[in-house]
């Protein structure tokens, strides 16, 4: 992609970029063809609304070349950032979250969900702390190479090693904003991710339970055994109050859906 980064320029070159596309229209000559008195932006009153909303697009030229051929159209910059972070939200959906099952991608809705979430609250993550979260135990690495390769993240690295990680496009940004504020949405898909977690607990209760179990078989327990047990018993409370925990946080959850469209 053709890319201006607004951390290497200010949002003034991107609104001006958008200006020039508007003056750059071949409609803008009188009947003898020659050019009008005042520029498209000149007749333009709404321009000042690029101020407020550019940074929302970022520096992708692809952004800003759409942004100003709807404004060509006559739509006010601030509707027609506005239909871009709409249409992006849309695009997310249909992309990372709906039908991943079905499309063999090489990650979960729930995967995609919780880098959207978290970068709505924190706009970078730790690339480490993502991986250490339960979401991200199996194969995780892969997964966000795989997000990343279709744009619904960048990552950021340091001396050649992954450190941060960002939104695939400055626009995805308030797209991620638009999602998150969906309560249903993200009922929904955050009831899938407890789910998840509540699978993964109740899997380590049954290996913690099924090692104790082959202790108290033995005729006669080593003292030595005596700290496992303990261990292993403190695992089997710590799984049991995360799992209901979450029973109780996706009870929550499943009232949203029944009450809200």
């Amino acid at each position: 992609f053709r890319q201006i980064g607004l951390s290497d320029c200010s949002p003034e070159v991107a609104k001006r970029f958008v200006i020039t596309h508007l003056d750059s229209d071949p409609d803008d000559l009188d009947v003898e063809g020659k050019p009008q008195k005042l520029t498209a932006s000149q007749r333009r009153k709404d321009l000042g609304e690029l101020d407020e909303v550019i940074s929302l697009l970022g520096g992708r030229l692809t952004d800003l070349e759409f942004l100003a051929r709807r404004i060509k159209t006559g739509e006010t910059p601030k509707r027609a950032v506005q239909a871009i972070v709409d249409q992006s939200a849309s695009e997310i959906l249909k992309m990372y979250l709906f039908g991943v099952e079905e499309s063999g991608r090489q990650w979960t809705a729930e995967q995609a969900w919780l880098l959207i979430k978290q970068l709505v609250t924190r706009e970078t993550l730790r690339y480490n702390e993502v991986l250490l979260s339960d979401t991200y135990k199996t194969a995780g690495e892969r997964v966000l190479r795989a997000l990343e390769q279709a744009e619904l993240i960048s990552i950021v690295s340091s001396n050649g090693r992954p450190t941060l990680i960002k939104p695939g496009k400055p626009v995805y940004m308030p797209a991620f904003r638009l999602l998150v504020a969906d309560h249903v949405l993200q009922a929904r898909l955050d009831l899938a991710i407890l789910a998840e977690q509540i699978k993964i607990e109740t899997a380590g209760i049954d290996k913690y339970e099924n090692e104790l179990h082959l202790i108290g078989e033995l005729p006669k327990q080593p003292p030595e055994l005596a700290e496992r047990v303990k261990w292993l018993l403190g695992k089997v409370q710590t799984a049991h109050a995360k799992v209901e925990a979450y029973e109780r946080e996706s009870g929550t959850l499943k009232k949203v859906l029944m009450s809200e469209y």
